[in-house]
């Protein structure tokens, strides 16, 4: 990134950079130490602010001219700044990764008092460059901005200063009396070297001013728990006696103090937009007994924080979901609603029932917690104001599909689940408190409208409520009422579909990809009583998370006998609701089945390489420009199989590249690939100045010989051959990361097997192989491999030596000559007939030859 200009392009990058390096440190944090873990949580609150700058800027061109001088300038330093901070914690993390090798629990190979400097020194930066990204976006006057920011930036000189000075004084300690800065702070726990609990402070977006409001550092965690700070929260930094003055604040109480102010701020905004909130209607509102049940659980359970905005309204989005599904269970009609349906849930009681008394909980969640309460309205986020006004329209919506009539008496209701919380299984209570880190909660997905789930990056196709099985036998519950949202969705640059199983409190949310083999047909059973075939054991749909083991039931049991004509009608929709479960990831398996290794006869196909691409264009081989029209798609999955037969010099390779799940009509397109002659170039880079960037050209079989005749001379014969010089294929793949177009390249330019010996003539390396013959005639020979660049283009030529072959020797070269050796030629399906292929039929690969 310029340290002098920057533009939207630059905070695209920067947000993506900050998004893959925090995906990283996911991956390393559990059983970190709290240190780490904080790092981590500051990290989140980084992405976040600079997804929210990336939101602005994305929806307008002219951002950057619509600042004042001050905050452009501002924002300039933040930007530079952040990304010399994020690519720091890029190198730690990789290293992190090194050092564990893959094992979750590496800390214990890693000496923590050595990096714990770091991690707090980083952790600090990060807090500063989070708060002062939130200055430039806030309505503060410039002169106030400039003194806020300087006060940020001086407290983070005073830590910095305190922490070399400490660093300094450890070594000296610790190499006289065997013993660092832990001892230390045994030692004098009673002076101002090292406050007590100075080794756990909470994120910085956790301080709370004198009015307990929310103080944070995103819109994303604008709202988050507004916790009273601990007396170790206020001290995140060892003091040093010779640098910081006794009354000096630190970068926690500094960035506390600013966010007071943005917070004043923000309020005097947020005063003059009023809430845009549909009416409650008077014949829904909650009688004594159901609204004392209500209040009873407010803050029961194991709910042991107090509830924000924000977490009030996604218990809501909850309740108004399911209600929503169980009224699409029901066999009598309702009024028409313009929201998108999700699938249909399994109550053990009555679904309209249950699904009035949904709708009474998320009604006196919205009308009776959040909008009575103060606090919660005083400062909301713009998403927050948006699920406020879809909730009370969905809540008004639904409530109107019950007439007076419908509505179920007293007893009915209070004979329905009247639990304001999901219970938990232990399974998922392990990830509950601190072992929950952000960017695991599931509030990302509770939103009224399908299309508006997710993260932007995200795109959710199908979501449902289902019971499951979490954990080991041991320790699993089967639930009742459906707890549990699955949800499958796709991920812009990714190709595979995602399947993600989250509870309601956010303490488990685990998210991977659907694989082929996840797929299940249910098994059939006959019903006794109507002979119609039904399922059986639907509720034990295994998905395996890694971690966790978790069993999925698509039903759940309504105390009724087995095979009654109530169980007839449900297992009908049970059928119904796993196969559309399943249809989507099948339709989409069966259009990309040809990316699969293949089963054949007399030989072997393996995958040798897999990765995905954020962009894939077709070219004109001839100019290698573009199409027109282009012929480009996004996030694609691009394979590389290699078929080995009983002659080694036959083997080929198929270049498959398939659509992502979310395309409408997914496709796959296949491409015959030589083992030599394919040619690459790597130019072009992008706004990282990072070579993600593979141009490839080749040619098939489908070059036509001209002007033939048969032996007659009257006849045309059509012939088509494989031409290495006349490349007519050509690709564009940008791919995720450097280092996968980097193997991409080597996959295209080497063999698959190890070479026995290796030399370079120039900058190009040439390699010798062993090559095997298993049938007709068992042999062994050499392949040679050399490697070639001319201009920007690197390809390569491969050649077969037997054991009789000729060679000449130069010892004024030195040089080898091998007059005799052999090259793989590739034969067409059409070759010399009288006829042209059909027009949906091209010319393709039949079989290899052998020419000197």
């Amino acid at each position: 990134m310029s340290a002098i200009s920057w533009g939207v392009g630059d905070i695209l990058t920067l947000t993506k950079l900050a998004f893959d390096i925090y995906e990283n440190y996911i991956v390393v944090a559990f059983e970190a130490p709290e240190s780490f873990r904080q790092l981590v949580s500051e990290l989140a609150s980084l992405k976040g602010v600079l997804r929210t700058i990336q939101d602005d800027a994305s929806s307008d061109a002219t951002f950057p001219e619509r600042l004042e001088d001050a905050k452009k300038q501002m924002l300039e330093r933040c930007l530079t700044a952040s990304y010399l901070t994020l690519k720091k914690l890029d190198e730690l993390v990789l290293r992190y990764r090194r050092i564990g090798d893959g094992e979750a629990s590496f800390w214990k190979k890693l000496k923590w008092a050595s990096e714990q400097s770091t991690i707090e020194d980083l952790k600090a930066k990060v807090m500063v460059h989070t708060c002062n990204l939130n200055l430039c976006m806030s309505t503060i006057a410039n002169s106030s901005l400039l003194r806020l920011e300087a006060s940020v930036n001086q407290a983070l000189e005073r830590q910095q200063a305190a922490q070399d000075s400490l660093d300094y004084a450890d070594e000296i300690v610790g190499n006289r009396n065997g013993f660092g800065v832990q001892s230390l702070s045994k030692q004098f726990t009673d002076t101002t070297l090292v406050p007590e609990g100075v080794m756990s402070m909470s994120p910085s977006a956790r301080f709370i001013s004198d009015t307990d409001s929310s103080l944070t550092v995103s819109d994303d965690d604008h709202d988050n728990v507004r916790e009273k700070a601990r007396p170790s929260d206020v001290s995140s930094r060892p003091r040093d006696l010779t640098t910081r003055k006794v009354n000096a604040p630190n970068v926690a109480e500094t960035i506390a103090a600013v966010m007071k102010e943005i917070l004043v701020s923000r309020q005097s905004g947020h005063a003059s937009r009023p809430l845009r909130v549909e009416p409650q209607i008077p014949q829904h509102r909650l009688d004594d007994e159901l609204r004392k049940r209500f209040e009873t659980q407010k803050d029961s359970e194991f709910q042991t924080r107090r509830h924000i905005a924000r977490d009030w309204l996604r218990v809501a989005t909850w309740w108004l979901l399911k209600a929503r599904v169980n009224l699409q269970s029901c066999e009598r009609p309702r009024s028409f609603t313009t929201h998108q349906s999700i699938s249909p849930s399994r109550s053990s009681k009555s679904p309209d029932s249950q699904a009035y008394v949904d709708l009474l909980k998320a009604s006196w969640i919205l009308y009776d917690v959040i909008l009575e309460d103060r606090n919660l309205t005083q400062l909301l986020t713009d998403d927050n104001r948006k699920l406020i006004h879809d909730l009370s329209d969905g809540v008004s919506e639904y409530f109107k599909s019950f007439e007076m009539v419908d509505i179920p008496d007293k007893d009915t209701l209070l004979a329905q689940n009247l639990k304001i919380w999901e219970p938990m299984q232990p399974g998922e209570e392990a990830f509950h408190g601190d072992d929950l880190l952000p960017g695991f909660e599931s509030r990302r997905w509770l939103t009224t409208e399908l299309d508006d789930a997710g993260e932007e990056d995200e795109h959710v196709i199908y979501r449902t409520f289902v019971n499951a099985a979490i954990g080991g036998k041991r320790n699993r519950v089967r639930s009742r009422g459906a707890p549990y949202m699955l949800l499958l969705s796709t991920k812009e640059g990714e190709s595979e579909p995602k399947i993600t199983i989250c509870n309601q409190s956010g303490t488990l949310s685990m998210t991977r990809d659907f694989t082929r083999e996840d797929l299940q047909e249910p098994l059939p059973i006959t019903s006794p009583v109507s002979g119609m075939e039904l399922i059986d054991n639907v509720d034990a749909v295994p998905l395996n998370f890694g971690r966790l083991n978790i069993s999925v039931g698509f039903t759940h049991e309504d105390g009724k006998a087995r095979y009654c004509l109530s169980y007839v009608v449900h297992s009908l929709i049970v059928i119904a609701e796993l196969r559309k479960f399943m249809y989507i990831p099948k339709a989409y398996f069966n259009a990309v089945r040809r990316r699969e290794p293949r089963q054949l006869e007399n030989a072997t196909e393996t995958l040798l390489f897999r990765s995905s691409v954020d962009e894939y264009e077709q070219l004109k081989a001839s100019t290698m420009k573009p199409k027109n029209p282009r012929q480009k798609w996004q996030s694609c999955d691009l394979r590389i199989l290699e078929t080995t037969c009983r002659e080694g010099w036959r083997t080929t390779r198929r270049l498959v590249v398939s659509s992502a799940a979310s395309h409408k009509i997914p496709w796959c397109t296949e491409y015959f690939l030589p083992l030599s002659r394919v040619q690459t170039c790597r130019i072009g880079t992008d706004r990282q100045g990072i070579d993600r960037q593979v141009t490839v050209r080749w040619s098939d079989c489908s070059h036509e010989v001209a002007n033939r005749k048969d032996a007659s001379g009257y006849h045309p014969q059509y012939t088509y051959i494989y031409d290495d010089s006349n490349p007519n294929i050509a690709l564009n793949l940008v791919f995720r990361n450097q280092k996968d177009a980097t193997e991409f390249e080597k996959a295209i330019l080497q063999l698959s097997l190890m070479p026995i010996y290796s030399f370079f003539t120039g900058s190009d390396p040439r390699h010798v192989y062993n090559v095997s013959d298993t049938e007709p005639n068992p042999k062994k020979y050499k392949a040679i491999l050399l490697t070639h660049t001319r201009h920007d283009w690197t390809s390569t030529e491969l050649f077969y030596m037997y054991q009789n072959t000729n060679y000449q020797y130069s010892h004024s070269g030195p040089r080898v000559r091998l007059p005799d050796v052999y090259q793989t030629t590739y034969i067409s399906t059409h070759v010399e007939k009288l006829y042209k292929p059909p027009p949906d039929e091209a010319p393709h690969f039949s079989h290899c030859e052998k020419r000197v």
